[in-house]
Formats: structure tokens, sequence, C-alpha cells
């Protein structure tokens, strides 16, 4: 068993590599140290990858909808728009959209901009950029329903602040997209609001011209107090000439009280007469003019009112549409976000030297096999002749010159 293991090939080449053990292990420490010392001048290299959702785009949301529904059921009338708010999540969402925004070229585009990527990456191009860009992020879906966007940089903080601006980025460009119905609209409400609003504070401004000019603050309480100053003022001027009538039988004209009378009488005609055709100085307009003033107050206040209505009608149609937008745009979540990482992704340095060394182990003993073998093959009675001669024959072909001149010194 002895004898056969020596003349066998395995034989042969396990004593070749107990014979050339020290080489061997000098060699696998050449090559740790060769590659400890490359692997300490690599560019090291940090990841960080953040979780992000599509609200609605997860199985976990129909069960979301099944509670808004049942919550809609049990609620009151004035509080059943709840129930329809925790259903929002139920509506299918184009996944295929995100995906292809998160990776398109004008966020890509935005990134390198933003953190100017380009005197790093050494390029001449933008379309470079965005290759090499793009074998340094990554952005899959998962089965679940979850977006995980990872990014590897020179440096902790940069890996993590280029996948949040990835993820903020998409966000803007998606609420930019018309991908809906209810966006449309909601972009047509917002122009009719604004020329709504415009016309309103029109009507406003000449509400306020109006009170201005007239002093009419509130024209309805006004009135009213005119008519009971002009009816305090009637009755008080009736007593006054009865009192006056009662005492010309018994007083002359010329005595005291009869003046003090007859001058109360003339003050009240007199300030009867001023409130009747209006006063500057008063608060109260003339009831001669207060029709007109009336109906012009009548006027501008239901153009007002009307605009009014429209504003807040418009209001209440941009805000329901701002909800029914909510449900069918789709936007990001982050679950998880993107922070620095602790440990450098690369290079792994003590896997790197174990890799280099183990390969260079292996093909050593390959080696050593290889040799072992053509020594077998050289020193065989039946193949080592016909080797041999090929070996010759080949140096003959190889190294012409060398042959003649070995046969030019011979005769000497």
């Amino acid at each position: 068993m002895e004898k056969n293991i020596e003349t066998s090939f395995a034989g042969k080449w396990i004593r070749s590599i107990a014979l050339n053990l020290r080489r061997i292990a000098i060699l696998c420490f050449v090559v740790a140290l060769a590659s400890s010392v490359w692997a300490l001048t690599r560019k090291q290299y940090w990841t960080a990858s953040a979780i992000t959702v599509v609200p609605g785009g997860q199985q976990s949301s129909l069960g979301l909808a099944g509670i808004g529904g049942l919550a809609s059921g049990l609620l009151s009338d004035q509080l059943a728009g709840i129930g329809s708010m925790m259903s929002m999540g139920s509506s299918a969402l184009d996944m295929n959209l995100v995906f292809q925004v998160l990776t398109s070229r004008t966020v890509f585009e935005r990134v390198i901009f933003q953190h100017n990527l380009l005197p790093d990456m050494k390029v001449p191009t933008m379309d470079d950029a965005l290759l090499e860009f793009g074998k340094r992020a990554s952005v899959f879906l998962t089965p679940e329903g979850f977006f995980v966007v990872s990014m590897e940089a020179d440096s902790r903080e940069k890996a993590a602040a280029i996948v949040n601006d990835i993820i903020e980025f998409s966000n803007q460009e998606l609420s930019t997209i018309i991908t809906s119905r209810a966006r449309r609209s909601r972009l047509a409400a917002e122009e009719f609001l604004c020329v709504a609003e415009e016309s309103l504070l029109i009507a406003q401004d000449r509400m306020e011209q109006f009170r201005v000019e007239t002093g009419l603050l509130f024209p309805e309480q006004q009135g009213i107090l005119s008519m009971d100053l002009l009816g305090t003022l009637e009755t008080q001027l009736l007593l006054a000439e009865a009192e006056l009538a009662g005492v010309s039988g018994t007083m002359s004209s010329s005595s005291t009280a009869y003046l003090e009378i007859a001058r109360t009488v003339a003050f009240l005609r007199s300030s009867m007469m001023d409130k009747a055709a209006g006063d500057n100085l008063s608060y109260f307009p003339g009831m001669d003019s207060m029709p007109a003033l009336l109906k012009e107050y009548e006027n501008i206040a239901i153009n007002l009112e009307t605009r009014r209505a429209i504003y807040l009608m418009l209001r209440q149609e941009l805000e329901s549409l701002k909800l029914e937008e909510a449900k069918d745009s789709p936007t990001l979540e982050i679950l998880v976000p993107a922070v620095p990482a602790a440990l450098r992704s690369y290079p792994k340095r003590g896997k790197m030297v174990v890799m280099y060394t183990a390969l260079a182990f292996f093909l050593s003993l390959l080696w050593v096999a290889v040799i072992t073998y053509a020594k077998q093959l050289l020193d065989d009675e039946s193949t080592g002749p016909f080797w041999k001669s090929v070996l010759r024959t080949s140096r003959r072909q190889l190294f012409p010159k060398r042959q003649r001149t070995r046969g030019q010194q011979r005769p000497f």
C-alpha cells in the first residue's frame, strides 16, 4: 500500500508540497503583505440606505381601508368623513411610476449638481457621470412593496445626505407630474380661486370707498336711529309748541319766559330740517338721501356677497380636490431614514488579505501539481523519450540562433 502511494501521482504531489512548503509559506506571506499594503492604499467608501414606502402601495393598507369603512359606518353624519380619510390608502397606486422617478435622469442630475460629484468622478460628460453614479446608487423594490434606496460615497455623511436628497427630489418631481384627473382639476381650481380672490378684493374696496364717502358703516342701524331721533325731535317740538301756545295768552311776547320757549321751538324746527336734509357733522344721514344710499348700498352688498360666496365655494372645492389628489398621488414616506454608517463598506482589508492569501496558496498547490505531473511524464519510460524530443524540437524552433552558436563552438 505504501509502495503504491509513493509511486502514485498523489504521493509524488504530496512529497513535492512537503519539499516546497517553505517556499509556499514565503509566497503566502509575501502575498499577504502585498495585499495588506494594497488594501491600505484603496479609497474608502461608506454605504447608507433608507427604506421608503408609497402609502397604499403595500398589502397592509387594505386593513386600514377596512377599518376606515367600519369607522364611517359607526360615526355620525358630521364625522363620517374621518372614515373616508382612513381609507385613502386603499387606492391602487402606480408603483412603476415611483420607481421610474426614483431612477430618472432628472433626479440623478440634481443630486450630482447638489453635491458637486463631477470632479470626484473625473468624467468628461454628464452621460458618463450618470453611468458612474448608477454604479454607486441602487434602488430596488421588495416583494412587500418597500423601496430600498442605497448609496456608496467616500464619506459617511455624504452617503446619507445623497440618499435623503434622492427621496426629496423624487417627491418634488412626483408633485409636479400630472397623473390624475383630481390633480388637473386642482390646478384649474387654483387658477379660478386666484381670479375670484381678486374679484372679491375689488368688491371689498368698493364697499370701503362707499362707507368712507357716505359715512354709512351700518346703514340699516343708522337709518333706524335716524328715524328714532326724528321722532324724538318731533315729540319735543310738539310739546314746546303746545307750551308756547299756552303761555301766549298770559304773557307778552317780550317776556323772558316767552322768548325762551320761542327759541326752543325754533331750534327744534331747525334741527328737524337739518336731520331731514342731512348734516355733515352727524353720523346719521339725512332722510331725503337715505333711500338712494340704501339702494346703492344694497347693490354693492349683493355684489360683495355674490363674490364672497363664489370665493368660498371655490375654496371648499379646492380643499376637497387636495384630499382627492392626496388619495391618488403617489408620494414617498421614509420608514427607516438614511443615517451615517459606522463601518465602511469598502475596502474590507481583512477579507481581502485572507482571500488573496488563500488564492496564492491554492495557485501554488496547483503549480506544484503541474510540475509534479510534468516530471512524471518525463521520467516515465514509455512517455519520457517522446516528450523530451518534443521539448528539444521546440527549443530549437524557439531559439535557433542559440543552437547554431553552440554548434559552431563544438570544434574548438
